[in-house]
């Protein structure tokens, strides 16, 4: 077992290390037949192709110090001692070819070196080269994903915008409406109002508004209990909103009173309405419980005039409001206009 697996190593090392056994035996052989065979200085001398085949396979690695130590070794003893040189090339026929050779040899260890260098170079180019491209996939997979997430971000922004939108038009919607009657409230009459005096300033359109109140309605709280007077004020609202034009506006003044703002409305016209609606809720039967319950409504009417504001001209439609009551209740004042 022992004995196979030094096998085993022995052929490992050989093969993973053949390239440098075979330049190796190659300079060896080199080295051997200058030494002690003959040759003559002659380009034709076949021996340097396995020479520079050898130092260009080495590259800068044994090559170059071989050849070095060996042109060192011959220049040496030429320069320190001719003599001696002389006497060895005699004696072993060590001919000045050997530098000649390690020259070569030089020369394709640089080359060798150089194509090494070269190859590493291409080697991390291409290397560089396939990072950049997966980085570049990589970036646009990124990009893609980015992209669609800011997609999503926009569609949710958007959504969250619409929402938001919505919900403050709902908010201003419960703000402006009363809960009980859903006709618009004191809140959003002002800012109604406010519109129509601008309207008016531009064009001069007259506007006029009735103040009701129905009557006796804390007799009917207290006679019918207050899910009665609710039921009361519910159906009260929806006769007023049945009974008005599309551009006339209706408000849930506090309480018991109610509100028209008429546009483009002359006095004249306004009475009219006033009358309406005051007939239909006296002839309106209202049972809650199994109860008929009596309603009617007073009114007051007053026409905008130039320079009023909103306080004052609602003053002025209750006090005919006030007059009606006085006056027996159930009745529009002023009726007689000059």
């Amino acid at each position: 077992m022992k004995a196979e697996t030094t096998s085993q190593r022995l052929r490992d090392y050989f093969f993973k290390n053949l390239e440098d056994i075979f330049v190796l035996f190659i300079l060896v052989s080199v080295t051997l037949s200058h030494l002690f065979f003959h040759f003559q200085i002659s380009l034709l001398n076949l021996y340097y192709v396995p020479i520079m085949l050898a130092g260009y396979l080495l590259g800068k690695r044994l090559a170059v110090l071989y050849a070095f130590f060996t042109a060192l070794l011959v220049w040496g003893l030429v320069l320190a001692n001719e003599e001696t040189y002389l006497a060895l090339r005699n004696q072993f026929e060590f001919n000045v070819d050997l530098v000649l050779w390690s020259g070569f040899l030089i020369l394709s260890g640089w080359a060798g070196s150089l194509s090494e260098n070269l190859k590493e170079e291409l080697r991390i180019s291409n290397l560089l080269r396939k990072e950049l491209a997966e980085d570049k996939e990589r970036l646009k997979i990124l990009n893609e994903k980015l992209t669609d997430v800011n997609r999503k971000l926009e569609e949710k922004v958007e959504n969250r915008t619409q929402e938001l939108e919505q919900s403050n038009e709902e908010l201003k919607k419960l703000s402006w409406t009363d809960p009980l009657t859903q006709l618009l409230n004191r809140r959003s009459c002002e800012e109604h109002f406010k519109s129509e005096i601008a309207r008016f300033e531009r064009t001069k359109e007259p506007f006029c508004i009735i103040l009701g109140d129905l009557d006796h309605f804390k007799r009917i709280n207290d006679t019918f209990g207050h899910n009665t007077g609710d039921y009361v004020l519910i159906e009260v609202a929806k006769i007023l909103q049945e009974n008005s034009r599309k551009t006339d506006m209706v408000f849930r003044w506090g309480g018991e009173e109610f509100l028209f703002l008429l546009t483009g409305t002359e006095l004249s016209g306004g009475v009219i309405i006033g009358e309406k609606v005051r007939t239909k809720i006296e002839q309106k039967v209202f049972e809650h419980d199994q109860q008929t319950i009596p309603v009617t409504m007073s009114l007051g009417i007053s026409i905008y005039k130039e320079g009023q504001d909103m306080e004052d001209c609602v003053k002025h439609a209750d006090e005919n409001l006030y007059s009606a009551k006085k006056a027996g209740r159930n009745r529009l004042h002023p009726q007689v206009y000059n």
